[in-house]
Parts: structure tokens; sequence; C-alpha cells
């Protein structure tokens, strides 16, 4: 009897862990964890992956709510790692339109750290086909899965930040929440490593 009242809550520490490391495992989601000390359209709960049927690649990222105006430096952040770092904002605020800015700059030593400023040559102008759309608590970020480089690892991470824009440069003055806080390192794999994972899903339905 006294083996079993020890054995059960060992039992239960060990599913846990298992399931936490599935989680942690799996290169298509980040679960964040809820901060209530954070407004609601600030607080992120996750971001997921996803392949369209048209081969695009798309990010889904949801907050604990959303709101039409506020402060207007406010923004939802996605950041992408692959060969280089790219930043797609798009304003939190409804109200503000649905504008989608990028940057694009080099990888630096430490890249589980957002900079403080970004950079682009290109000006506003995005160099991809990205588009981007609100969906309720968040938006989806939906990239050509052609602008991908295989032959390179792959990361993201979504933020919501402060961010002041001059000209071609993004000044991110502060960080409000980040979707892969408190993970042991950050969330960075082999881009091969996400399409098949992607692709899995979809072969299955076609076979049955």
């Amino acid at each position: 009897m006294i083996w079993t009242v020890v054995l059960i809550p060992l039992l239960i520490i060990v599913s846990l862990t298992a399931s936490a490391m599935q989680i942690e495992a799996d290169p298509r989601v980040i679960v964040s964890f809820m901060d209530k000390s954070l407004s609601p359209e600030l607080d992120i709960l996750s971001v997921a992956t996803d392949i369209s049927a048209d081969n695009h690649l798309v990010f889904q990222v949801k907050t604990r709510g959303e709101r039409a105006d506020g402060e207007a430096g406010d923004h939802l952040l996605l950041r992408i790692l692959n060969g280089k770092i790219y930043s797609f904002l798009i304003p939190i605020n409804k109200e503000d339109g649905d504008k989608i800015l990028m940057y694009e700059s080099a990888l630096q030593h430490d890249n589980t750290v957002l900079p403080q400023a970004l950079e682009t040559l290109r000006g506003n102008a995005s160099p991809v086909a990205l588009n981007a759309k609100r969906i309720v608590n968040g938006a989806e970020f939906i990239l050509p899965l052609d602008w991908v480089d295989f032959g390179e690892n792959f990361g993201f991470d979504a933020y919501t930040v402060k961010a002041h824009l001059q000209g071609n440069i993004v000044e991110i003055t502060e960080i409000y929440d980040q979707a892969g806080k408190g993970r042991g390192g950050p969330n960075i794999f082999s881009a091969v490593t996400l399409l098949n994972k992607l692709c899995t899903p979809q072969r299955l339905r076609s076979n049955q």
C-alpha cells in the first residue's frame, strides 16, 4: 500500500515530464506561458506553423486578447532565423490597419536576444511575397515555401513589443512578451526537419 502511494505521484511526474518533452521536441509549435500581469493583447499564448495547399508557410501567432486602439507603437513581431534574421511587424491596434513591415539583418552571435534596432537596406518594402492577416486574438504571417533556404538552420519566435519607426530603422524600446520565454535554449533546428514535420500529416491524410 505504501509503494502504491509513492508510485502514483512518481508516475504523474514522469507523465507530465514526457508531455513537456514532446511539446519542446516539436519544431512546429511554441506553447507560451500565460502572463496575467500583461494586458490580454500583449500576452502571447502560442506560435504554430503549418503548410497551406498552395505551398505557403503559415505562422499563426495567438494572443490572449485583442484591442481596437491604444498605444500606437505596440506591435506583434514574428522573428525568423534562416541564414539571416527576418523580423515581421504588424500593429497590435486593429484600427491601425494591416500594414506589414519587414526588416532583414545579419545573424548575430547571440540569436536568442531581440536586437534593440532593426535595419534593412530595402526600406520598408518586403523582398518576399509576404502576406499577413488578422485573426481572432492574433495574426497569421504567410510566406512562400520556396523562400526558405533548406541549406540553413531554421528558427522562429514571436514577441509583443513597443517599436518606434524612423525611416528604414525600427527601434525596439520595450519587449512586453516573448513566446519562447523560459525555454532551455533557442528554437533552432534543420529547415528540412520542419518541412518533414509539416508534410507528414498531409501524407497520412492522402493515404487514407
